[in-house]
This record gives structure tokens, C-alpha cells and sequence, in this order.
């Protein structure tokens, strides 16, 4: 894998929009070609960070056996675009990266979620949430947002949301703690009741809800304390 990376930010150099074969030499000595391409290309200059001052392009690329996804932050100087930071992480081919560039932690920067996977048949649509550091003037890859799907900022309690489908329906509520998601509530939807839990101050799971529940659907919920779903 790490081969592989190295070989894909070369080509990224050479030229990006052009599918390349490069022969590796395998344990035993033999030579395979293999084909890396440029799957997807995203690119803000506009909204992300400090707007206008800085520019971000992700690059979905990768061959048949491995995909990556490498993200590039550049600063404006003098008319000019110098890159500040970068990325490596990895993909999966069979989605697209459906970017969205938007404020995660209300700093009012604007960050960027892109996809990376799919479970649960496409129900659970697996992200990576990269925030914009104006301390550092750098990106903030958020370690573990591949674990909580279909990620969404939750105006109302200033945190993130992640709603998974399981047997029911689950939505955690997060906050995000240096480069983590750290789960401080919860609402589970299934077998007809609804249970809403928190983190107490012991580190103890508390039910403070639990209610009768005929659902026509699964609902992605917006509160947990009063029970509120999401409109």
C-alpha cells in the first residue's frame, strides 16, 4: 500500500488526467503493469477555510486492487497558489465522492466531508470529515469519522449527528474532541420504542427516554432531550 501511494502522488505530478501503467517488481522477481487512473477530481477555491485565501482539491485515484483519495490545501500569496498541507487516505472505487464543503464545528470556516465507502446497501454512507485549523493554517482529518455514517452538522445542538441503520435506526450525537468524534448521547429506534441515552458525568451510559413508537419509517431524530426528529 505504501508502494502504491508513493506511485500515485508522483503521477499526480506527471499528469493527473491520464491513466498510467507502471510495471512493479513482485517478491518473486516477476513484473506486473499496473494501471492507476484519475477516478474523480474535486475543487474549491471559493468556500473552503478562509474563503477566497485558500484553495482545496481532492483526487480520487488508484488502480483496480487499491484506491486513495489525496487532498491538497494551497494559501493565496501573492496572487499565487502555495500548498500549506496534504493528505492520504483511502477509498474505495465504487462510489462517487459527493463533496460537500460546509461549517462541521461553527468556527465559521468552512470544512469538507467527502465519501470514502458504502454499507448497508448504500444506507450507510461512510464519510471523512477533513476541518479547516485556522490556528495552524493546515487540515484537521478527523481520525474516526468513517465510523459514524451519514454525518451531518446539527444546528440546533452545535454538534454532529450520524444516523446508522442497523435491525432499527440509530442517531449519535458528537462532538469533536482535538481529531475524534466523541459520542455524548443518543437516540435508537427499533422494535417499537424509542430510547434516548447520555454520557453521564461517570462515563456511564443513562436512559432518560423511553417511549411507545408506531413508525410509518425509520426517522433520523434532531434532539434527544425532549425526543425531536429531525423535519
Amino acid at each position: 500500500m505504501k508502494n502504491l501511494i508513493s506511485i500515485i502522488i508522483i503521477l499526480l505530478f506527471i499528469g493527473c488526467n491520464k491513466k498510467t501503467a507502471t510495471k512493479t517488481v513482485l517478491a518473486n522477481k516477476t513484473e506486473k503493469s499496473i494501471f492507476i487512473d484519475t477516478i474523480e477530481v474535486f475543487t474549491d477555491s471559493i468556500n473552503f477555510g478562509q474563503k477566497q485565501n485558500n484553495k482545496i482539491v481532492v483526487y480520487k485515484i488508484g488502480s483496480e486492487e487499491n484506491v486513495v483519495a489525496k487532498v491538497y490545501l494551497y494559501e493565496r500569496s501573492k496572487n499565487q497558489w502555495k500548498i500549506k498541507d496534504s493528505l492520504t487516505l483511502e477509498a474505495v472505487r465504487i462510489n462517487d465522492l459527493e463533496t460537500k464543503i460546509e461549517d462541521f464545528n461553527n468556527d465559521n470556516f468552512n470544512d469538507i466531508i467527502f465519501t470514502t465507502g458504502m454499507a448497508a446497501r448504500g444506507g450507510n454512507i461512510v464519510q471523512t470529515l477533513i476541518l479547516y485549523s485556522p490556528a495552524n493554517k493546515s487540515l484537521n482529518w478527523i481520525k474516526n469519522s468513517e465510523g459514524f455514517p451519514n454525518l451531518m452538522y446539527n444546528e440546533k445542538l452545535d454538534c454532529i449527528d450520524s444516523c446508522i441503520l442497523t435491525g432499527g435506526q440509530t442517531t449519535y450525537f458528537l462532538k469533536i474532541k482535538n481529531d475524534s468524534l466523541k459520542e455524548f448521547a443518543n437516540v435508537d429506534q427499533r422494535d417499537g420504542r424509542i430510547v434516548a441515552e447520555i454520557l453521564d458525568v461517570n462515563g456511564k451510559w443513562k436512559e432518560i427516554e423511553n417511549i411507545k413508537d408506531e413508525p410509518e419509517s425509520f426517522d433520523r431524530f434532531i434532539n434527544f432531550n425532549p425526543i425531536e426528529k429531525r423535519k
